[in-house]
């Protein structure tokens, strides 16, 4: 098999009827190369990808992308054997709808890693510059959570100077006086406030406008004495803590050196353990900036540098659609060759799918003729076992009932018989007692030779139904065929 043959065969086409349709095997074997073409170019992409994106070794990225690149292989295949002419040109364009768009996707996916492999020193210098950004927002966020340190430090360098001597207290130092006297300066604010407002009203210039003592005035004139009473007890407040403190550094001044060298280790080990967890964030917080290199962040570099640079912008569709067409090309050429007339191999492919089809359907009828035969053998056999069933039936019932009618008269025979024997003997006694023996006007019963007759079953009276006894005429009846006695001479 030739190689444009075998490019054919990747696109799908048939070697047995390219064989006999030459002229199409260029045509097929494009087709085929194009296939390959978008695989091997989805297979540098995801090497690209693996290895400068992911940092995996040349050998094992070589492998990723040859599984990626044998993958979209079949995709491809798949999207171009499914199309198939015969269906008009409006449904052949509607059925390539979502092929078009599955392609498309594909090769979004596929120019990706490209796109970035060939901009990559421009986003290695922004991602050093996204990275310093995120240091110093970084920086800023410690100074915020970590403020106490500077608090600390303050309050260790001030502890450090009363240790050594070099820190004089004095009273306005002190935070007692310091608040006592933010008290006073507060009272003598809203005490001036007051007494400006009481005399604006009282000129006549603010307020109602009316000058003079007037219940206006007065309210507020007294907003300013009360006003008045509360700076002066804030003033006496500050001069009792005056005294206080005063006294209290004349008197404690090796105190304060004391208290210092004991709250000294205290803010020391604060600060140490502040110190210590702000390092490690940083240190943290450093390892993870340097180590977001990976593809989010190239594409969010790539993002700002095309959004920055116009040039780089365009530069990235140009890419982005030049791999984009490459991977959405074969669906292209097979949706276009659909609207071409057809080819001899076309119409070879439709000749014979069509002869296959008609073969199928005689197979098939074939198939449905033999298996009613086989219906209808079956039924006919059923039918005949079914007769022979019958007639067996029919003839043993037969059977049955002829020997069941000889038994039957044999039995009628023997009742006869016995019921006669009976009757004459009946008779025979009841012309003796009535008629007489030695009556001439009546023939004498013959009497039976028992020795030629045929002797009699033995009846078993137990058995056999007794024959019903006949009332037999009394003295004075006439009974016919028989003279009456009256009449013998």
């Amino acid at each position: 098999m030739s190689l444009s043959t075998r490019l054919a065969t990747l696109a799908g086409a048939r070697a047995e009827i390219l064989a006999k349709a030459p002229g199409d095997v260029n045509k097929h074997a494009a087709l085929g190369g194009v296939l390959l073409t978008t695989s091997g170019v989805a297979a540098v992409s995801a090497f690209f990808a693996m290895h400068s994106v992911l940092g995996l070794a040349p050998a094992v990225a070589a492998a990723v992308g040859a599984v990626w690149g044998l993958i979209i292989f079949n995709l491809d295949r798949m999207l171009v054997v499914t199309m198939t002419r015969g269906n008009g040109w409006l449904l052949n364009s509607v059925a390539a709808i979502p092929r078009m768009a599955l392609a498309a996707v594909i090769g979004a996916i596929i120019s990706t890693p490209l796109v970035l492999e060939i901009f990559e020193p421009e986003i290695n210098s922004e991602l050093i510059a996204m990275q310093a950004e995120t240091t110093e927002r970084n920086q800023n966020e410690y100074d915020q959570a970590y403020a106490k340190i500077k608090e600390l430090e303050t309050e260790e360098a001030g502890l450090l100077a009363v240790i050594a001597g070099r820190a004089a207290t004095t009273v306005s130092d002190d935070a007692d006086v310091k608040a006592a006297k933010s008290a006073l300066d507060v009272a003598e604010k809203a005490y001036q406030d007051a007494r400006q407002s009481a005399q604006c009203e009282f000129d006549g210039v603010c307020g109602t406008g009316v000058p003079g003592d007037g219940e206006s005035y007065r309210q507020k004139k007294k907003v300013a004495d009360d006003a008045e009473a509360a700076r002066d007890r804030a003033k006496t407040t500050l001069d009792e803590v005056t005294a206080k403190v005063t006294k209290r550094i004349e008197d404690g001044s090796a105190t304060d050196t004391e208290n210092a060298k004991k709250r000294l280790p205290e803010v020391q080990a604060d600060l140490d353990r502040l110190r210590g967890d702000r390092e490690d964030l940083e240190r943290r917080g450093s390892d993870a900036t340097a180590a977001n290199t990976g593809l989010l962040a190239r594409l969010e570099a790539l993002d700002r540098i095309t959004d920055a640079r116009p040039s780089g912008g365009r530069a990235h569709e140009a890419l982005f659609w030049l791999f984009l067409s490459i991977e959405v090309l074969p669906v292209l050429l097979k949706l276009l060759s659909g609207f071409a007339p057809e080819t001899l191999y076309d119409r070879l492919a439709k000749r014979v799918d069509d002869g296959l089809d008609s073969d199928d359907e005689l197979w098939a009828k074939r198939d449905r003729d033999l298996a009613v035969d086989r219906a209808d053998q079956n039924l006919a056999m059923e039918r005949h076992k079914l007769d022979a069933q019958t007639k067996a039936h029919a003839k043993t019932t037969q059977l049955v009932a002829d020997k069941q009618l000889g038994m039957a008269m044999k039995a009628i025979d023997v009742w006869a018989a016995l019921a006669q024997l009976r009757t004459d003997e009946e008779l025979h006694h009841w012309y003796r007692a009535h008629v007489g023996a030695n009556n001439q006007h009546t023939m004498p019963i013959p009497k039976v030779d028992n020795q030629h007759t045929m002797p009699l079953p033995k009846v078993d009276n137990q058995r056999t139904m007794p024959i019903p006894r006949t009332a037999l005429p009394t003295n004075g009846t006439h009974v016919p065929g028989v003279p009456s006695p009256s009449n013998n001479p």
